[in-house]
């Protein structure tokens, strides 16, 4: 039937109602709930309900398994009854070794649980938190245009991390939360700088500094974020270096704040002075050393080799090399930022108060800056992880939530992705690991990392189309040549 019949109000001739076509039509809707973007709005709020019941299942079912929580109480019961020295803070399975943040958090659990008698509530809120987390998750990736729905299925389906929250309850959790909400802040930056002005732009960064600096406080796995988040501030500040510099001082004030009671500011006697840098040595101890019996990630290595410091400046300067590559080829590309490397160092020197951003930088474009804010802060993260000097089972947390977005930017087909979420999957399953497990866990994240990289379709998009055509490799306007 023509288009002119239908406008006429002529009904469209329907196919013939066969069993073929029924079938085709019920592959085609199942195919659509996996690829279509239209869907994506109809499974996220699913998903978001189906994390809360089977977390609700995992705990009625599954006996808790009992690791670090009572000795978390224990610690927290210490630091209730007075105890200011975090040398003499300690549980079961040793001394303190988080930050204040982490205390606060815990204070409120100690609260929640009666003491850690009521593990049931402990788990309840846990279970809750993990709901939460994938609901921000689910914020985070669908401020990517055209989003197909199948990563967000991956969030339903790894057992070791419902196993992290609601059979461990781990402060893991609590970080995470944060810095998936630090993510969709800098995107809403990202999105409103052209549409409301960079003062909004300004203001939301600097709130992502307040909570990034909370997830810092919690657990220090967030500092793998860092490159990521000054490369980030600093184009959504405008790069005006004074607003640049006010949202890092925001991160320091916080951590003052945090540990307000341990740092003892106002005193410098000799007592207040042990008491603060036994704080300091404790909770942000960057010379901590991992036992070999429960690394997820180096089991193909000997135990020797794994305790070396060969091993550990090794893995210290091929995350610096990775990052620095992915710095200068794809975060501060000149296809990105619409400048060279030359001007920006320029710009920063000459004008460092005032805004000098191309009006064509990607990050503050409101279609491309979300996705490039998540895919900075994502590949930072898990360039991290994959040299982290050691993985334990609760560090999959850490990025877990990352890596369906990851493997979706890779660009690969679903039948490539879902196969290597599977196998990921399986690699921190595997008790205790295993060379092979280790193996392949470490050769996955760099096969997603590398993958991701060679993409340039999502980082570099043909920018505005037509304003793309008019800037070269440089990041020079062939117009003004």
């Amino acid at each position: 039937m023509t288009e002119q019949s239908i406008k006429d109000g002529q009904r469209p001739e329907l196919p013939p109602f066969t069993l073929r076509n029924v079938l085709n039509d019920i592959y085609n809707g199942i195919l659509a709930l996996f690829t279509d973007p239209f869907c994506t709005r109809i499974i996220c709020p699913v998903v978001i309900v189906l994390t809360s019941l089977l977390s609700k299942a995992i705990i009625y079912k599954v006996p808790y398994t009992e690791i670090d929580f009572r000795t978390y109480i224990q610690q927290i019961q210490i630091i209730n009854d007075g105890e200011l020295d975090y040398s003499l803070v300690q549980g079961d399975t040793g001394q303190i070794v988080y930050p204040a943040g982490f205390v606060q958090i815990y204070q409120v659990l100690n609260w929640l649980t009666d003491e850690g008698t009521d593990i049931h509530a402990g788990q309840t809120a846990f279970g809750y938190l993990l709901a939460l987390t994938n609901f921000l998750v689910i914020i985070a990736y669908t401020m990517t245009p055209d989003f197909q729905p199948w990563p967000v299925y991956c969030l339903l389906l790894s057992k070791r991390l419902f196993s992290i929250y609601v059979l461990r309850l781990f402060n893991d959790c609590f970080t995470t939360v944060c810095m998936v909400s630090v993510t969709i802040l800098l995107q809403q930056a990202a999105y409103w700088y052209k549409k409301g002005g960079s003062s909004i732009s300004f203001l939301l960064t600097m709130v992502a500094a307040d909570l990034y600096s909370i997830a810092i406080s919690i657990k220090m796995n967030a500092l793998l974020y860092f490159p990521g988040f000054i490369i980030v501030a600093y184009f959504l500040c405008g790069e005006n270096l004074l607003k640049f510099g006010t949202v890092l001082l925001v991160i320091p004030i916080v951590q003052v704040l945090m540990g307000w009671k341990f740092l003892l500011p106002f005193f410098n006697d000799e007592e207040a002075s042990y008491i603060r840098w036994n704080y300091i040595n404790q909770a942000f101890n960057f010379n901590r050393k991992f036992l070999y019996k429960w690394t997820v990630n180096w089991r193909f290595v000997s135990e020797e080799f794994f305790l070396s410091d060969v091993f550990s400046n090794g893995l210290l300067i091929a995350n610096a090399s990775v990052l620095i590559f992915f710095i200068f080829t794809r975060y501060i590309s000149p296809r990105i930022t619409c400048k060279p490397v030359s001007r920006l160092i320029k710009d920063a020197m000459v004008g460092p108060f005032s805004s000098t951003i191309n009006k064509n930088n990607l990050l503050i474009d409101p279609k491309c800056g979300p996705k490039l804010v998540m895919l900075i802060l994502g590949s930072t993260n898990i360039i991290g992880i994959l040299f982290a000097r050691s993985l334990h089972y609760q560090f999959l947390s850490w990025y877990c939530w990352q890596l369906p977005f990851m493997l979706y930017m890779t660009g690969w087909s679903l039948l490539v992705c879902i196969p290597l979420w599977v196998v990921h999957e399986w690699c921190w399953n595997v008790f205790p690991s295993t060379p092979m497990s280790s193996g392949l866990l470490v050769s996955i994240l760099a096969i997603v990392l590398f993958g991701v990289w060679y993409n340039t379709n999502e980082w570099f998009p043909k920018l505005a189309d037509n304003e793309a055509a008019t800037i070269d490799e440089s990041g020079e306007s062939k117009k003004d040549k």
